[in-house]
């Protein structure tokens, strides 16, 4: 009999997996009562009753994938609730949730313990960090600080900027730690996904170039991919984007045929107040020196999508200043290759068409113009 059970145990085993569900248990959380809720993509998928501190999940799940869990408590304001994410497949999860930290995971999955592995980094990297600036949001929020004079209210709120660019500035140097340790996790293109990529462009890309041939094929990844590339394009010292259009006389634009040694390149649209304003300026003088001004060179692209429109508030075209437009508005491949949120947006090239800066303030054109001109 004894040696039947070993066969027994795997057909047993066998039977179960056959029809795999995903087993998540909710346990020793400070909810007595409440909800424990499963979204993906901002929408609700699962809602589960949370009592005496547990809840569960027994059912299949037709998506593996990342997935975000809420728990919210029924005698607490909502804002109180708490997120964290998950990788979830059809495995067993045991979560324990934890006061600040990530919640202790104990799961079958690969996935989910490489994402935890990252957490658990992100806490000894950050947690104080992000300690001290959660209860700096939180102070910012008090009668007190509503009820201080403006100045004083004001450095606090400065303050609490500068803890957040400081935490910013650090999961670059987070995520390439966890890399070395990691070299193979396929969560760290989710995760590199969720970054704020364009504030330190360089920092992640040199981030993704770590990521394995495997995590970059992911659809993380591959979102990731097409982002950096991009990005690297505005980087400093990188040819710029090609510009796609043609000159009022119908010409295709060629950025090769500008004899200049910088160029600026303005994106704008009509309709726009300060793009109007910013060619009164410019038509008056954006560059002081003479000497500057004859190696200096404008490349204004408008967004617009109507040719008489855009030929009405146009500057005027020259060797020096030249408009160009492919009629195409937002949907234009222009938008895309730059980057462009907003206009007017400025970028200053050399002539090789090679960036200096990206999204200069055009107040500081002159300047930067003439410090460069005087480097050669």
């Amino acid at each position: 009999m004894k040696r039947i059970l070993p066969f027994l145990a795997g057909i047993l085993l066998t039977s179960c997996n056959s029809n795999p569900k995903l087993s998540l248990t909710l346990s020793n959380s400070d909810i007595s009562s409440g909800k424990m809720m499963l979204t993906q993509y901002n929408e609700t998928v699962l809602t589960q009753p949370v009592k005496d501190g547990k809840a569960s999940i027994e059912q299949p799940l037709q998506s593996p994938g990342y997935y975000d869990i809420v728990l919210i408590d029924d005698t607490k304001p909502l804002n109180s609730k708490k997120k964290f994410t998950l990788y979830l497949e059809n495995t067993n999860y045991l979560i324990e949730p934890q006061s600040n930290n990530y919640p202790k995971v104990i799961s079958g999955s690969k996935t989910q313990q490489q994402l935890t592995d990252y957490y658990q980094l992100q806490a000894q990297m950050a947690g104080k960090l992000d300690a001290k600036t959660d209860s700096m949001t939180k102070y910012l929020e008090s009668r007190e600080v509503k009820n201080m004079p403006p100045k004083q209210r004001a450095a606090l709120y400065e303050k609490t900027r500068k803890l957040q660019t400081e935490r910013r500035k650090l999961e670059p140097e987070i995520l390439t730690n966890y890399l070395k340790a990691h070299p193979n996790s396929l969560a760290a293109s989710h995760i590199l996904a969720e970054q704020y990529l364009d504030e330190y462009a360089s920092q992640y890309a040199a981030v993704y170039a770590r990521l394995s041939d495997s995590a970059k094929n992911t659809d993380d990844g591959i979102k990731v991919g097409n982002k950096v590339a991009v990005l690297v394009k505005l980087l400093p010292g990188a040819t710029a984007a090609d510009i796609k259009g043609q000159t009022p006389d119908d010409k295709p634009f060629n950025h090769h045929d500008i004899k200049a040694k910088i160029i600026l390149v303005e994106f704008w649209k009509s309709g726009s107040v300060v793009a109007d304003q910013n060619h009164a300026k410019m038509s008056n003088g954006l560059i002081i020196t003479p000497r500057d001004r004859e190696q200096f060179a404008t490349v204004s692209v408008s967004l617009d999508t109507d040719k008489a429109t855009w030929l009405k508030n146009a500057p005027k075209n020259t060797a020096k200043w030249i408009q160009v437009t492919d009629l195409k508005g937002n949907a234009s491949p222009n938008v895309a290759n730059w980057k462009i949120k907003a206009v007017p947006t400025y970028f200053l090239l050399d002539g090789n068409w090679k960036l200096l800066q990206a999204n200069i303030n055009l107040i500081d054109v002159d300047r930067a113009v003439h410090d460069y001109l005087n480097k050669k």
